[in-house]
């Protein structure tokens, strides 16, 4: 459904030296031939035991992902838990009256373009930038910061031979399915009472999103080497390195930036983060207190954060086992 499409995505730009890029060559990643990716976080509940596999987002396009840990922990389990993910719950016909209400909704209020709400010295490093990865590209200029540093930021990355979607998840789900593991997917349904309205009040309102928008050209400037040599560390199982390896995090100032819109407040996606956690641990919980082995995958940025999900976990009185 495209208006709730436009709502998630700001929480999945996907996830994540110093070296600026004054030359107009990029090194791609180099890493090609199958590989393992990370060890296994264990999280234990007596007997019980969860299995997560960290997933990393972006990594090399050409990598061939096998890992036999990996296959030996889903033959044995009894479910593969998957990540959280929200809904809305309308009828096929109320998304398709919605779909025209959509058409415009990243273009800037009252037909401002980018250098009339950017300063000018953010801009001029949006213009290097774009250059590079973008090329000349005008309809990008009319767009809300938000997005179009989402959209250079995408350029950026398969430019240096990076994907999104490395197909891993997929993987997973074939080898659970072949084993006839139950399936675990935590949702969490969203109530828009009047999505309409919400998309004409999302046109027409303002969007701080400067901090975003900058924030992003910082991660371009001073990440790239590090994004590679990441996705590197994750295809080789190295997670002391990828701990080691700080970026600027575009994706939390970006996801503030919706998060603090009129509308975002309006139709409760403000508590979205916090419903999507809860969600994941109530069915961790459950599938621990039933099942002999679980299996489940997360983003590695979710299982290194403080005070994030493995930490409740513990609290809870769960044995949490970090790999190395």
């Amino acid at each position: 459904m495209p208006f709730i499409f436009f709502l998630l995505i700001l929480f999945s730009f996907n996830l994540y030296s110093n070296e600026n890029l004054t030359h107009d060559t990029v090194e791609q990643v180099v890493v090609i031939g199958v590989r393992p990716g990370p060890e296994l976080w264990k999280i234990s509940n007596g007997e019980n035991v969860l299995w997560i596999l960290g997933t990393l987002s972006p990594l090399p396009k050409k990598m061939v992902w096998h890992s036999q840990l990996v296959e030996a922990r889903l033959e044995d389990s009894q479910a593969l838990l998957l990540p959280a993910y929200a809904t809305a719950e309308m009828g096929f016909f109320k998304k398709l009256s919605l779909v025209s209400s959509v058409i415009g909704i990243q273009k800037n209020p009252n037909g401002k373009k980018l250098k009339d709400i950017i300063p000018e010295d953010l801009y001029a490093r949006w213009v290097i930038l774009k250059k590079k990865y973008v090329g000349n590209n005008r309809g990008i200029e009319k767009i809300r910061p938000i997005f179009a540093a989402q959209e250079l930021f995408q350029k950026a990355v398969k430019k240096i031979g990076l994907v999104f979607d490395a197909g891993i998840e997929k993987r997973i789900r074939k080898i659970a399915k072949k084993n006839k593991l139950e399936f675990i997917t935590p949702k969490v349904t969203l109530d828009i009472k009047k999505p309409k309205a919400a998309i004409k009040k999302f046109k027409k309102s303002e969007m701080n999103d400067l901090d975003c928008f900058a924030t992003t050209l910082d991660r371009l400037e001073v990440d790239i080497k590090a994004m590679r040599q990441r996705a590197n560390a994750w295809a080789y199982g190295d997670i002391a390195k990828i701990k080691a390896l700080k970026y600027p995090d575009q994706n939390k100032s970006c996801g503030n930036a919706f998060l603090n819109t009129d509308v975002a407040q309006d139709t409760g996606i403000t508590e979205l983060p916090e419903r999507l956690r809860n969600a994941w641990l109530e069915a961790a919980k459950k599938s621990l207190s039933k099942n002999k082995s679980t299996f489940a995958i997360l983003p590695i940025s979710i299982l290194l954060k403080s005070n994030g999900y493995l930490d409740f976990l513990a609290a809870q009185g769960y044995t949490i086992e970090v790999p190395k």
